[in-house]
């Protein structure tokens, strides 16, 4: 119930029309009290305060509509400056002239004379033309806010799109292998068996469970990471020489998830299991406070085409955006390819401070 009346509140206020008229009800408010000629408010004193907001009003609109938008949103400061003192001039002999002339036309029951020299109805003019000026710029500052918000909830809807389409171009077939590879360690009756259905229970927990987040534990991304390695050995053939290391000490630092495994998904894909011999895939990662260093490097097929900066096809231009939207200052990328090697090289500054 609370909420509904400030929605309707709030779609109140926001009604252009409706900000219109409160203004000009205040001011209307404020110059009949401020041109009474007695304590009781007579018709006269309306009247008066009606005709004297005609030049406010014009005033005020060509200032909003026509000499803002024209010059000063165009920045043309000088030019600006020049209408913005005639209009100033402008809008004090129109008041003039609508008591000496329009008054007797307008309101022909009544007498009235302009009671207020030049330099004070410049006063008036200046104060109505400089507050209109500053409420059509704050209302431009309001609405260059609004915009900032929309931009950070697509970003944020963005980068929950881009997490998904990694979730699900996470090899389709991994599960399915990976179940395949424990049934034949069950086959032989491996003691290992059980560790292994265990890393791949904790793999599909944290895909599916603790990586809503924008951001996640650098330590559940690293385990994640360990699991997905050890996995992938049951699969890869018996002559490839895979090596990972992760030195550093892991704190409480945080990180974007699945920001690292495109690369290592790749690097099976070209130098685990798609080659007969002298596979290689030798991963490095190195955690120094703030900062992380990786470096990956695997083989190819020496017939192998491989376009450098579309290595990997949608998950590595998925993770290169993903690089450039939450860490645009903070990260190098590097991809080479040298005769039968691939090597990934990434820097990543995990904290923005």
């Amino acid at each position: 119930m609370i909420n509904s009346i400030k929605n309707i509140l709030k779609s109140l206020f926001q009604n252009r029309i409706l900000q219109h008229i409160l203004f000009w009800m205040a001011s209307f408010y404020v110059l009949v009290q401020f041109f009474a000629l007695e304590e009781n408010i007579t018709d006269i004193d309306i009247v008066y305060t009606l005709l004297f907001h005609i030049s406010l009003v014009i005033g005020v609109y060509l200032n909003t509509s026509v000499v803002v938008q024209i010059f000063l949103k165009k920045e043309k400061y000088g030019l600006y400056i020049i209408a913005l003192i005639a209009l100033w001039y402008f809008v004090a002999f129109l008041n003039q002239f609508t008591f000496e002339k329009l008054s007797d036309w307008i309101a022909p029951d009544y007498f009235f004379i302009s009671s207020y020299e030049l330099a004070d109805l410049l006063k008036f003019s200046f104060v109505y033309i400089a507050l209109s000026t500053l409420l059509k710029l704050s209302k431009s500052g309001f609405h260059v806010l609004e915009t900032a918000k929309q931009l950070e909830s697509l970003k944020r809807e963005q980068a929950e799109t881009e997490l998904n389409a990694l979730k699900a171009n996470i090899n389709p077939h991994f599960l399915f292998n990976n179940l395949n590879s424990l049934y034949a360690l069950s086959r032989k009756n491996a003691k290992e068996t059980p560790e292994y259905i265990l890393k791949l229970s904790e793999l599909m927990r944290y895909m599916i469970y603790e990586t809503k987040d924008q951001m996640v534990s650098l330590e559940k991304e690293i385990n994640y990471i360990s699991n997905y390695l050890d996995l992938q050995k049951l699969r890869c053939h018996s002559d490839t020489n895979i090596h990972y290391s992760i030195d550093g000490e892991i704190g409480s630092q945080e990180i974007v998830p699945f920001l690292l495994i495109p690369f290592i998904e790749n690097s099976f894909k070209h130098g685990g299991v798609n080659q007969s011999n002298s596979n290689l895939i030798d991963l490095k990662i190195c955690i120094e406070e703030e900062n992380l260093s990786m470096i990956l490097i695997n083989s190819t097929a020496p017939k192998e085409s491989i376009e450098i900066g579309k290595e990997g096809g949608f998950g590595i231009e998925n993770v290169k955006k993903r690089l450039n939207s939450h860490y645009p200052d903070r990260h190098e990328l590097t991809l080479a390819l040298r005769q039968d090697q691939f090597k990934v090289k990434l820097k990543l500054k995990l904290n923005d401070e």
